[in-house]
Formats: structure tokens, sequence, C-alpha cells
């Protein structure tokens, strides 16, 4: 899991679904909408799928990563510094990375 940092609005969203090639699914304005997108892509070689996901009690924001094979922890540290420089590039900070197991 990828917990982001910052304001999140009809812009922001639009460039974090541009950058990681998510599709365009939930409304900002529908209080109950969790899911705004989601992907099967590979990523620096590691095939995985990406969700970003608005909690609704808390307002934050989180991308959900699941790996689709079973990579070393090299091929993880690679896939994570990548979708972090994707998320940076459409103006949102990483605020923490858990990995579950």
């Amino acid at each position: 899991m990828v917990a982001l940092h910052g304001h999140v609005d009809r812009s922001v969203l639009g460039r974090l679904r541009a950058a990681l090639g998510l599709s365009a699914v939930g409304r900002l304005g529908d209080d109950w909408d969790e899911l705004f997108g989601e992907t099967n892509r590979t990523i620096v070689g590691v095939p995985a799928t990406v969700e970003l996901w608005r909690d609704v009690d808390s307002q934050g924001w989180r991308l959900d990563i699941e790996l689709l094979a079973d990579p070393d922890d090299s091929d993880v540290q690679d896939l994570l510094t990548a979708v972090r420089a994707e998320v940076e590039a459409a103006g949102v900070q990483v605020a923490s990375i858990a990995r579950r197991r």
C-alpha cells in the first residue's frame, strides 16, 4: 500500500490517472465512491495490478499494488521507485509505503 499526501482535486486526479495509466472510475463529488482507477500493467518488468482508492472516512488516498508474480526484493524496490516517480510527477507526495506479504 502506498499512502498519498496532498490535496486531490479533479485536475490532480486526472494527472494521477494519466501518470499511472489508470481507468477513470469514481466521482469526487460522491462521498461514497472509493475506487478511482485501476489497471493491470507491467512496471519495471514486474506485472502488477494498481488501484487508486479514497478512504470514505478519512478522505485519505492510497494506491494498492498487487504483484502478479513473485519478484525478488530488488524488483519490488525498483517498482516502488518507479511508482513514486509517477505519483510525484502528477503533483502528489508519497506519505508512506507498507508491504504486505
